[in-house]
């Protein structure tokens, strides 16, 4: 990726810290161990992110950025035609596209013919609109979720295939997700994003998976679609897997489907973000459904430094909260802002020991 694109995130993540550090006064961070709180410098952040391309003393860092749940179906798709295409995410593209990878759960199908649904469940869109998701900056998409399949196996691959076409890359499967893995180098930390539908699968499904793209020196996260529609808690259900995923070599956990924001849990030294909630949707009858959490990710071959930015998706337009209604959030969810975990992050050690 061109280095502009992480200096452009680095000013808009000082942007961040400092508003919603300044509500907050101090750093929210839950009982989880290890876990040290992060403090950023102001000078010594405003010198790194001035830095010019190719500065050698610039440190090796990943820069992802996580969404939620992208819907482009039904209310959204009806909104798109009464305003424009770039309507719901024109407030929050140059945010996506600032990091060196933006990772989202695609919920639906792409086909060419036109099927407007007002209600009901299956969600299809065209490559018409997928494409402004693709133009606003997201990079990789899950297909690991019960939408994926609405149409079928041949409407997968077809979908699949399309979002390659759009420029985006896919990975996961409503049913075999270990045979679908994205793959990434960023500034020479490879990463391995691993699907998982929890309707369509058993957990046990993507362990050799997991132990095969640690085995080769990979940075594995699980985006897994699980858990309780509408609630805050995760079930026993998804901690269990959790575990299991990390006891198997996964190095982050970071969760979809329940369309609302969920807590987040250190296992063993690996972060497990249970539901990012919904960051594009049409579900605009509860306050909870109308907010999601996107999660700056940086890599390093140290430590992995976390930052929760709250979003709105009010009337199926997206834009980042204002500094109190975030802190508000973050602080309803014994969230912090910012977490640093110290520990090293191309051998999972500590899961290992």
């Amino acid at each position: 990726m061109l280095p502009t694109r992480s200096i452009a995130f680095m000013n808009l993540y000082l942007t961040c810290v400092f508003s919603i550090g300044a509500v907050l006064g101090t750093i929210v961070l839950p009982s989880f161990l290890p876990i040290e709180q992060f403090r950023i410098e102001q000078s010594n952040a405003l010198k790194d992110s001035r830095r010019p391309s190719g500065d050698v003393s610039t440190p090796s860092v990943a820069r992802l950025l996580f969404i939620g749940d992208i819907m482009l179906a039904r209310g959204v798709e009806w909104r798109i035609g009464k305003t424009n295409l770039e309507y719901p995410l024109s407030d929050i593209a140059e945010y996506l596209s600032a990091p060196d990878l933006t990772i989202g759960n695609f919920e639906g199908t792409i086909r060419n013919a036109p099927n407007q649904e007002l209600d009901g469940f299956t969600f299809d869109t065209t490559p018409t609109i997928a494409k402004t998701v693709a133009d606003a900056g997201v990079d990789f998409v899950s297909l690991s979720n019960n939408h994926s399949d609405n149409y079928g196996s041949a409407v997968v691959a077809s979908t699949r295939s399309t979002i390659v076409d759009l420029g985006m890359t896919p990975f996961g499967d409503p049913y075999t997700s270990k045979d679908f893995i994205g793959h990434a180098t960023i500034n020479g930390i490879s990463i391995s994003f691993i699907g998982f539908h929890v309707f369509g699968e058993e957990p046990e499904s993507i362990v050799d998976a997991i132990k095969a793209e640690k085995a080769a020196g990979n940075f594995v996260i699980v985006f897994p679609h699980w858990g309780n529609e509408y609630q805050d808690t995760p079930s026993s259900a998804q901690t269990d897997a959790a575990h299991l995923f990390i006891d198997s070599g996964a190095d982050a956990i970071i969760g979809a489907h329940p369309h609302v924001i969920q807590t987040y849990e250190n296992y063993k030294g690996v972060p497990i973000i249970y539901s990012l909630g919904n960051f594009l949707f049409d579900q605009d009858w509860s306050i909870p459904t109308q907010q999601g959490l996107t999660l700056g990710f940086d890599i390093d071959t140290n430590s992995i430094t976390m930052t929760f930015v709250p979003v709105s998706d009010s009337k199926e337009h997206v834009t980042l909260m204002n500094a109190d209604d975030a802190a508000k959030v973050l602080t309803a969810h014994d969230l912090p802002f910012t977490l640093k975990i110290s520990r090293p992050t191309i051998q999972n050690t500590v899961a290992q020991q």
